[in-house]
């Protein structure tokens, strides 16, 4: 299954890539999130893993990442997954009308014969989800940046 949201942010593409690329930063503007952390050492870059907890339907969900794109101010790529699933994401900022058009394209990959067979029943709320990402973000970034 693929996703594609977008949404404009009013501030320029530095703003917003200052935020998607802090990893600090996610639990603030991610609804779902309890925690996203590198765990690797050094800045971020291609190779790095991130560790993230997800609450979603009453249940904690681990997923171990790694950064598969870097390229500031434009893109930030992630491979992830955990047991029943794998996904990959890229966040895309392109400059639009004075701020940032924000791009969250992702693919989602079921393991299980459970999860494909409940992968078409969960389009509708992985999309809802991933707009509410955006729209966290977008609040987060014209809210504290400047």
């Amino acid at each position: 299954m693929k996703i594609t949201e977008r949404i404009h942010i009013d501030r320029p593409p530095e703003e917003v890539w200052a935020v998607v690329s802090d990893p600090t930063t996610h639990t603030a503007w991610r609804p779902a999130l309890v925690e996203f952390r590198q765990v690797s050492q050094g800045p971020l870059e291609v190779g790095s893993r991130i560790h993230e907890k997800i609450r979603w339907r009453g249940r904690e969900i681990e997923i171990d990442d790694v950064v598969t794109a870097l390229d500031p101010p434009r893109r930030l790529g992630i491979r992830g997954g955990w047991k029943p699933a794998d996904f990959e994401l890229d966040f895309l900022l392109t400059p639009e009308s004075g701020g940032t058009l924000a791009s969250f394209d992702w693919s989602f990959f079921p393991k299980t014969f459970m999860m494909r067979l409940a992968t078409p029943l969960l389009g509708r709320t992985l999309r809802g989800a991933t707009k509410d990402e955006l729209a966290g973000l977008k609040s987060y970034v014209e809210n504290n940046s400047r």
